[in-house]
């Protein structure tokens, strides 16, 4: 209770600081959370609807082992398959907890239908309600980061301009509120450790990395680069390293004897997809040019500092210009694209621009990715052809995304040549 009121008071006291224009602007973009969350669909809340059931319902502890040891004429495996929860304990946890929270007002006999009734699961009179519930938890790690990005500016220009772009990012809308996906969870845990690096407490900072790395593996890229920058000598980086790992790997220790666990999170073709990039050197070996990146930059961070949201910015532009990544994974990268957006308004073209990118390539992909999310209002859309299917009438589909990305990269070149060429004291940015 004592934690809730303090919350409430950050609450109240960032509401009485914000302008009615701009209050006007939140209950909008709030107005436009709700309708999406009770209007779309992907199928991907599948698995963590089930999840939240198994842990809130039936006190499954471990779900890995739970779902593969099922027997094959079990009805969850026949409809999806053993392996449909691919996500690391401590999601699956704090998704459960969240359906143990919400469990009286979520419908027992929903779970039911959608095991066994899954095509007629869009009649369902108790779907909207569901997704709903199931979406509500990342309205506070949503409302989270914006105040962090609110507090990250000193300038009234600069804290609105953010304000407004978090408010509306469509990337936000897309992953949390359409596809229902968790990752803003972990975005707002990197956030939080870019703004407690400000703070001059890195090593909560670290400690942060490492639980966000434990839902999803990105946060674990920039501990390194966190190290180096705030090790002022070699056993304060090894420190800092060993605190951001260690709650990952606590995270996971429970289960590292579960073999289904191992295969269908830690072995993942998802984990590997960074490294599919590569220039051949012979007819067995190659250059993985993420890895050759990654290396070079954390190279130059060691010798030039600097602040710590570029170089995080600086990895995750290699990561989504050197790998075939799943939309939503975008959002990612969306708070340090509003920061850069910030910081050089003259250059807004270039996150513009890599969202336009990212958009066309969105809409290559299945229609449950795109139109299809809406067939909760006109189910007919789960029956739209592919947009690929419409342009390979007329042209090389993997040729046009490959061009697509190609410029992508380009400007990701740009980009990360703007961050690394500033220094600590930013006296480029004031010229």
């Amino acid at each position: 209770m004592k934690k809730f009121m303090i919350y409430l008071a950050v609450a109240i006291d960032f509401f009485k600081k914000i302008s009615p224009k701009l209050f006007f602007l939140f209950l909008l973009a709030l107005l436009l959370r709700l309708a999406l969350m009770l209007t779309t669909l992907h199928p991907d809340l599948w698995a963590i609807s089930f999840a939240e059931h198994l842990f809130a319902y039936k006190g499954v502890i471990n779900i890995y082992d739970y779902l593969g040891e099922l027997p094959q004429t079990a009805i969850l495996v026949k409809n999806y398959g053993q392996n449909f929860f691919t996500y690391p304990p401590l999601a699956y946890f704090t998704l459960g907890i969240f359906g143990w929270l919400l469990k009286p007002l979520f419908n027992a006999d929903f779970f039911t239908n959608l095991a066994v009734n899954l095509p007629t699961i869009l009649e369902n009179r108790y779907l909207a309600g569901h997704l709903f519930l199931t979406k509500l938890p990342y309205l506070f790690f949503d409302m989270g980061i914006l105040v962090l990005l609110r507090k990250l500016f000193d300038e009234p220009r600069k804290k609105f301009l953010a304000t407004i772009l978090w408010l509306f990012n469509p990337l936000l809308f897309y992953t949390a509120y359409m596809i229902g996906q968790f990752d803003i969870i972990p975005v707002f845990l990197t956030l939080l450790a870019v703004f407690l690096v400000r703070k001059k407490r890195p090593f909560w900072a670290a400690f942060l990395l490492g639980i966000g790395g434990a839902y999803k593996m990105f946060p674990l890229l920039f501990l390194p680069f966190l190290a180096v920058v705030q090790g002022k000598n070699l056993k304060r980086t090894l420190f800092l390293l060993l605190t951001g790992f260690l709650p990952y790997f606590f995270s996971i220790l429970p289960f590292l004897n579960s073999v289904n666990f191992r295969q269908t999170v830690l072995l993942s073709n998802q984990s590997q997809k960074m490294l599919f990039a590569r220039i051949p050197v012979s007819g067995a070996e190659y250059l993985s040019l993420f890895v050759v990146l990654y290396l070079f930059l954390l190279g130059l961070a060691v010798m030039k500092k600097g602040e710590i949201w570029r170089w995080f910015l600086a990895v995750l532009l290699i990561f989504f210009a050197l790998t075939h990544y799943h939309p939503q994974w975008f959002l990612w990268i969306s708070p340090f694209l509003i920061i850069f957006w910030a910081e050089h308004r003259r250059l807004a073209i270039f996150p513009i621009s890599l969202f336009l990118g990212w958009l066309l390539l969105t809409l290559f992909f299945e229609p449950s990715l795109s139109v299809a999310l809406f067939a909760p209002v006109i189910p007919s859309l789960t029956l739209v052809q592919p947009l690929s299917v419409l342009i390979g009438r007329f042209y090389d589909v993997f040729q046009l995304k490959s061009l697509i990305r190609s410029v992508f990269a380009a400007i990701v070149l740009l980009v990360m040549f703007q961050l690394i060429r500033i220094d600590d004291s930013r006296k480029n940015e004031k010229a």
